[in-house]
């Protein structure tokens, strides 16, 4: 039973947050090609005569581009750009674009947080000065000011001027090795013009630069990678390793470990799925003082197969329905179901002890560990979950109105 949690009533009229640490890793299929359509049949012919097409019929007209930076390619968008220009007239001219271009561009925008690193607060930052954006950061008494003193921790227009590369941010992974340690570093990604394929690079935060190879960075090439630290001098990849490395799909098909200071081509194989995968990936994280390694193989859109491992634990698999997704909260495992199990109902939330459950012999066992943390109703399902620190936050759809509801640890 579930004794460490305890609802906190609440029903705030607010827009719900998505996020909650739930592995649901089936990004979308990309589609390689279109069915050419059947002939007519003829009047006499049954439907059960007709053929269906097989894979060899499944062709793609365009599929040439996918090579994007191709001087084909990229003259070909050219083409079709001044064909629309000249049918609708050049969007700049237009007084909306004009209004919807100083929106975007105002100084008035709330800088949102998207991290907080050694008690300061990191801001992703884009105006007429800053086209491309500045990484910035400030403590939380600047923050709370109106006009905050911003230290800028990394410029892109300054290194796509300095590179000669037009970088697009890409987003932050920061090392956590735990509350009570400094963190010092993270691993950027950047895009070459918004591609979606990106380098990444580790970023010294006290220095305020990246970490040169030559010094034992960490530096990936160009890919539609997957990482994430592992420890201080180990990262977890996927996605850099070739073609034979990936799935039909497209995505990773296996991760490997990368140590720091070694080539990437030395890196260690330690888990991999079928080519027939949508993807595959692992994770390694704290979450609330306990460390967790996951491990997922998403077999189809909507099913998934997963290995845990909590602390120094052995691996092993989480013992759940395969179109179930999984996460956690401090020492909670947290499943979402996609259909009934356990004699919980499709859409249910639930929480169990990560050690117990994983240790749990049989269903018997697992099922009397599941608390309930949303049941839905014919008028309620849940909407999304996200967390604060001391809080996993449901957002529910209640007879069409959002209501947030609050789960706790208790303290023992």
């Amino acid at each position: 039973m579930l004794t460490r949690l305890r609802l906190c009533s609440a029903a705030i009229l607010l827009a719900p947050s998505a996020g909650l640490r739930l592995f649901a890793p089936s990004a979308g299929l990309r589609l390689r090609g279109f069915a050419r359509p059947l002939a007519t049949a003829a009047p006499s012919m049954s439907m059960a005569d007709a053929a269906l097409p097989t894979l060899e019929d499944l062709t793609d007209p365009r599929e040439w581009l996918e090579e994007v930076e191709g001087d084909k390619q990229i003259g070909w968008v050219k083409e079709q750009n001044a064909d629309a220009v000249a049918r609708i007239g050049e969007p700049s001219d237009k007084p909306l674009y004009g209004r919807l271009l100083e929106i975007m561009e105002s100084d008035e925008k709330i800088p949102y947080i998207g991290r907080v690193l050694n008690g300061l607060y990191y801001n992703f930052w884009q105006d007429e000065t800053h086209v491309r954006g500045i990484w910035r950061r400030c403590t939380l008494d600047e923050y709370r000011k109106e006009e905050p003193a911003w230290e800028t921790a990394l410029d892109l227009d300054a290194l796509g001027a300095a590179e000669g590369v037009s970088w697009v941010w890409g987003g932050s992974i920061p090392l956590d090795e735990g509350p009570t340690v400094r963190k010092e570093r993270v691993m950027i990604r950047l895009s070459r013009g918004g591609s979606d394929a990106t380098v990444v690079r580790e970023f010294d935060l006290d220095a305020k630069a990246f970490v040169a190879e030559r010094e034992g960075g960490f530096a990936l090439p160009e890919a539609k990678s997957r990482l994430c630290y592992k420890d201080r001098d180990t990262l977890l990849v996927g996605g850099v390793f070739g073609e034979e490395e990936m799935t039909d799909s497209g995505y990773p098909r296996s991760v490997w470990e990368w140590r720091r200071g070694t080539p990437l081509a030395e890196a260690t194989k330690v888990y991999e799925g079928e080519q027939s995968d949508v993807s595959v990936g692992g994770f390694a994280y704290l979450d609330r003082g306990r460390r967790y390694e996951l491990r997922y193989r998403s077999l189809t859109f909507y099913t998934s197969s997963y290995e845990l491992k909590v602390g120094e634990a052995a691996w092993a698999p989480i013992p759940i329905p395969a179109d179930a997704n999984v996460g956690t909260f401090a020492d909670q495992l947290l499943v979402t179901l996609r259909s009934a199990w356990l004699g919980h109902p499709a859409g249910a939330l639930l929480a169990a002890p990560a050690d117990g459950f994983m240790g749990a012999g049989d269903d018997a066992a697992r099922s009397a560990l599941l608390t309930p943390l949303f049941t839905p109703t014919e008028t309620c399902s849940l909407e999304a979950s996200t967390e604060t620190k001391n809080y996993l936050v449901l957002s529910c759809l209640d007879n069409v109105v959002t209501e947030c509801r609050f789960w706790r640890p208790l303290m023992p």
